[in-house]
């Protein structure tokens, strides 16, 4: 193994490793996604394992027309792939309101309910709970009761058919129509694909670049700061120590990104209904390498320039702060992933990472855009890096004031010859 490759293999090593130790990197890597993945599926297991309870609710109807049934069952809501547990809702009539006050106040029942004489005219059904006991939630018990006013006022009047139309008018189905003129037909499942998958995936990715090009950033102005670098430039040339700072925290961020898409797979498949395209993944990898080639390489040249790490962080923070611009235009890169905007922010490599992945998880990109993305990227990225690394043979021991932009494009020109 040569001098040059052997030297950046233990810069890389070292960097790798004095990374995954960090407490701020088990943390972001392994807690915050398992959050996540908690947010989605413990309300759904909660949903299954805890015990539905029946309910006694009370009555009064003023107007006479109501036909309460003696019972009904509730089926309740859930996102999950388990779904709710069913409760039974019992209905006692009273003839007035309190004697169910009484009732409810002592446990009998859990709440009542009072159909006003002028419920044709407004609509309006009052229900009252008390403190004691659990009690049926309105929004679940309101359906119930519309179920329940439709069959009484119209049972008699209506063809069943008719009836049943009546209590579910419209059932939506939605079809998305391809350019070759081909459809399918859009659920939650596609829903979820093609607008919240691209979003997660697209927020992850920026979050993992700039955390990755954040520690190489925090490094070199860290090492500088500290004189730190006086050392390692005694036995590695500032050519060895980038290429092999970039290569080692590049390996971090892929470990990162790698353990995140793998909760998104496994734990938002189990929570929600949501299909993860192959391409997806293998491109959201690609992109990472290359936005994180693109930053990383940025970074290593702003701390190289700069004098202390608060600086570094202030001036890294415009490139940071270019690159989320896909963040904020999301919606309309999600909706009208074909404007001139999104296919823009596809390209301009500051913003081609996130911008191209939400853009090919909602719509078909063609591919001639792809490859001038990557291509764009490529280009851009072996610019940064020879711009970085003569930044880095340059100021890297030089401390005091920061140099100007001037004296800057100077050093460039005068290191490239």
């Amino acid at each position: 193994m040569s001098k040059f490759p052997e030297k950046t293999f233990i810069v890389a090593r070292y960097e790798f490793l004095k990374t995954i130790r960090r407490k701020e990197f088990l943390f972001m890597t392994f807690a915050f996604p398992l959050f996540l993945a908690a947010i989605a599926i413990v309300p759904s297991l909660l949903a299954t394992t805890t015990s539905a309870e029946d309910q006694r609710v009370g009555y009064i109807d003023m107007t006479g027309s109501f036909d309460f049934p003696e019972s009904l069952t509730s089926e309740g809501f859930s996102v999950g792939p388990l779904g709710a547990k069913a409760s039974t809702i019992e209905f006692i009539e009273y003839e007035e309101s309190s004697e169910a006050r009484e009732d409810m106040q002592s446990g009998k029942i859990s709440s009542y309910l009072i159909v006003p004489e002028d419920f044709l005219e407004t609509g309006v059904t009052e229900l009252y709970t008390s403190g004691k006991g659990a009690s049926v939630p309105g929004f679940e018990l309101s359906g119930e009761l519309s179920n329940i006013a439709i069959d009484s006022l119209l049972k008699d009047n209506v063809d069943e058919s008719v009836l049943q139309r009546v209590k579910n008018p419209i059932n939506l189905k939605m079809y998305n129509v391809g350019d070759n003129g081909e459809f399918s037909e859009q659920g939650i499942e596609e829903i979820l694909t093609d607008f919240g998958l691209p979003f997660l995936t697209a927020f992850l990715l920026f979050f993992s670049i700039f955390s990755s090009s954040g520690y190489l950033l925090r490094g070199v102005a860290e090492e500088k700061e500290n004189r730190i670098m006086e050392v390692l430039l005694s036995s590695a040339t500032p050519t060895e120590l980038l290429t092999g700072k970039v290569i080692g925290l590049g390996a971090v961020g892929l470990v990162q990104i790698v353990i995140w898409l793998s909760v998104i797979i496994l734990g938002g498949g189990y929570a929600l209904p949501v299909k993860v395209e192959p391409m997806l993944l293998f491109l959201a990898l690609i992109y990472f390498l290359l936005g994180f080639l693109f930053f990383a390489s940025m970074m290593a040249g702003i701390g190289a320039v700069t004098g202390s790490l608060q600086e570094s962080q202030q001036v890294a923070g415009i490139f940071t702060f270019a690159a989320a611009f896909p963040l904020v235009f999301m919606q309309l890169i999600l909706t009208k992933p074909d404007s001139p905007l999104a296919i823009f922010l596809s390209l301009f490599p500051f913003t081609s990472p996130v911008a191209m992945l939400s853009r090919i998880g909602t719509s078909e990109v063609p591919f001639y855009q792809i490859a001038a993305s990557i291509l764009i990227l490529f280009v851009s990225i072996h610019a940064v890096i020879i711009i970085s690394s003569r930044l880095f043979r340059v100021y890297l021991l030089m401390y005091g004031k920061r140099p100007g932009v001037k004296e800057i494009l100077k050093s460039i020109r005068e290191a490239g010859r």
